[in-house]
């Protein structure tokens, strides 16, 4: 008996306490969430503004609308008005939405989460099907757009939506719009690597200049220091703008921070390329050397460092650049770099006859060497 009479005291504690709340709310209020419970929302549309009205100083029943009337009707925008109301009130207040009490800045950041995931998911599924029906391009990007906008007014500072958005529009060959776009999400969130790095990458496919994108790979690389895609993409917008010293120690950095042996190969190779046209060519020698030793496949490895050395040959053959006329020292490099030529034919075959005239015109200077 005793028992029974403790349970039934709780059950009334939470009874009585269910009406106080009830009790402290406006009748508009209570009117407002009764339709709500009946799944009347033309109703619920109707009284939640003139709750609104009356209690001005009730975060709850912003959010309450946000959620129940803007975001069933998909107007996303006024959606995000009312949260934003809800957090001018009072972000700290714990309010009760959908029979869960959460500070009010969480019922935003909650709801807005979930309504940006599913329209962004709803974009990449979108997105996804241009793979299945690549004639439906057009129709599945314009509609992956529609709903990657709604993400973005339903989260107005996230940089994955605008970078997302931006690549969209560069697919539709739509590149103002598509600059535009990627701007935006570096506005937004300066800080975010990704938007930096994918600015870069958008804004040389729409044929902006190397000096306009380099700030947006100087950035990037701030973010991550270490990270060689940024850095690598960096040392090409130095060596486009000649600035190829600054290029050269970018790429070395890049070298320093990358373990995938292929990668690391192609940097060595992009170094090569550098020092090659500087005319360093022993330094070219070396980058082109370690690239080639990373991956004996790169053939283009092996005919740098040809290039290297008939450069060294010709550097003592003319005794130009600082360098004492030495026809046996120039012998020498053009039969290093004939050696390679040959290695370059045997791993390129298919070019095999292009590379027999360099042959045969890096083993003519040879024959000059050696003969005087």
């Amino acid at each position: 008996m005793i028992h029974w009479l403790r349970i039934n005291s709780n059950y009334l504690l939470v009874t009585i306490f269910g009406l106080l709340i009830v009790a402290c709310s406006s009748q508009e209020y209570t009117t407002a969430k009764l339709a709500i419970q009946q799944s009347d929302w033309s109703k619920a549309k109707e009284w939640l503004p003139k709750a609104i009205a009356v209690e001005p100083d009730n975060p709850e029943i912003p959010i309450v609308y946000a959620i129940e009337v803007h975001a069933r009707n998909g107007d996303w925008a006024k959606m995000q008005e009312m949260l934003q109301k809800a957090l001018s009130i009072d972000p700290n207040k714990k309010v009760e939405v959908r029979a869960v009490f959460l500070p009010v800045s969480e019922q935003v950041n909650n709801y807005t989460q979930y309504y940006w995931a599913e329209q962004f998911n709803t974009g990449v599924e979108k997105f996804k099907k241009i793979q299945e029906e690549p004639d439906n391009k057009k129709k599945y990007l314009n509609e992956a757009i529609e709903n990657f906008t709604n993400a973005s007014i339903i989260n107005p500072t996230d940089a994955q939506t605008y970078t997302t958005l931006s690549k969209c529009y560069l697919d539709l060959d739509d590149k103002e719009k598509a600059i535009q776009l990627i701007k935006t999400a570096v506005e937004k969130n300066p800080e975010n690597f990704n938007a930096n790095f994918t600015a870069g990458q958008i804004m040389l496919r729409c044929d902006l200049s190397s000096q306009e994108v380099l700030p947006y790979y100087q950035k990037a690389v701030q973010i991550e220091p270490s990270n060689s895609n940024a850095l690598r993409e960096l040392a090409a917008m130095y060596y486009d703008i000649d600035q190829k010293e600054k290029s050269i120690q970018v790429f070395k950095d890049a070298i320093q921070n990358e373990d995938n042996k292929i990668v690391k190969a192609d940097l060595y190779f992009n170094l090569g390329v550098i020092h090659n046209q500087m005319k360093n060519y022993e330094e070219a020698e070396k980058a082109f050397d370690e690239a080639y030793y990373l991956n004996e496949d790169d053939f283009e490895a092996a005919l740098g460092m040809a290039s290297a050395y008939e450069g060294l040959g010709d550097k003592y053959f003319n005794g130009t650049d600082g360098f004492t006329k030495d026809l046996d020292s120039a012998f020498r490099w053009y039969r290093k770099a004939e050696k390679k030529i040959k290695d370059v034919k045997r791993i390129d075959f298919e070019n095999a006859a292009e590379y027999q005239r360099q042959l045969e015109l890096i083993r003519y200077k040879r024959d000059i060497a050696e003969q005087n």
